[in-house]
């Protein structure tokens, strides 16, 4: 069967090298912006062409609007049994309706939501969401570009599940900051604090909790840790309340 990769952005790129590497030799490619690619690949021209040639296909490209036009433009060359394998940075809304559309043509679409600093780039852990057939039939393709790969249910739960784990990791961000923050109002130098904080690695345990792993403590005495700090945060703020207006 031939696997086709339309769009040889970055992530289209290593998606390519690493098919050709580890298992894929008939491979097609097709970029909307007339991309090409160094490799031994068979590059189409059109976007319909690949589509009617190809069972599985990679779709890597830049946005949610770029998704949406190549839907538009491919749905009449959609044909039973193709599997889409989807790269592109979407909404979990939108995954549900490419993924209906799919459907109504005989097709399945797997949705795939990357969480990682640098896309297809170590580290990163990749998120799937579809038919679970569909799925346990392309496993193999995607494990070529993406090793660390969950499948997380229904249409959808991929991009869902990234935007979690973005979620989770914003908040963790905001956490140190602001305890870097109460470092520095207590004269402890704030680059110095988290370097020091980076060189326990056990810091990091508590998030092993929502695994249903064991931290490396307790909850109670974290809690309890947590009540003296914010103590001293609100100790903090009055402190610097009354430096603004002057009183002592």
């Amino acid at each position: 069967m031939n696997v086709g990769v339309i769009g040889l952005s970055a992530s289209g790129q290593v998606v390519v090298d690493s098919l050709l590497r580890k298992t894929a030799h008939n491979l097609l490619v097709y970029d909307p912006d007339g991309r090409g690619s160094n490799r031994t690949v068979t590059v189409c021209e059109t976007a319909a062409e690949l589509c009617d040639k190809c069972g599985i296909i990679v779709i890597a490209l830049a946005s949610a609007a770029d998704l949406t036009a190549l839907c538009n433009g491919i749905a009449p060359f959609i044909s039973d049994n193709q599997i889409f394998i989807d790269l592109t940075d979407t909404s979990p809304a939108l995954a549900h309706t490419v993924a209906n559309g799919m459907r109504r043509h005989g097709a399945q679409y797997i949705d795939c939501g990357i969480f990682g600093a640098n896309g297809l780039t170590d580290p990163f852990i990749l998120f799937a969401g579809g038919n679970g057939e569909a799925f346990a039939a392309v496993q193999p393709i995607i494990r070529c570009f993406a090793p660390d790969l969950r499948y997380m249910g229904p249409a959808g739960r991929g991009k869902a599940v990234r935007l979690l784990c973005r979620a989770l990791a914003a908040q963790i961000q905001e956490s140190i900051g602001e305890t870097a923050a109460l470092a520095a109002s207590m004269g402890i130098d704030e680059r110095y604090f988290l370097e020091s904080l980076s060189a326990f690695a056990e810091i990091a345990q508590p998030l092993a909790a929502l695994g249903g792993g064991e931290p490396a403590f307790s909850i109670q005495e974290l809690m309890r840790d947590v009540a003296v700090v914010e103590e001293m945060s609100s100790r903090a703020a009055l402190l610097r309340s009354r430096e603004t207006t002057g009183k002592v």
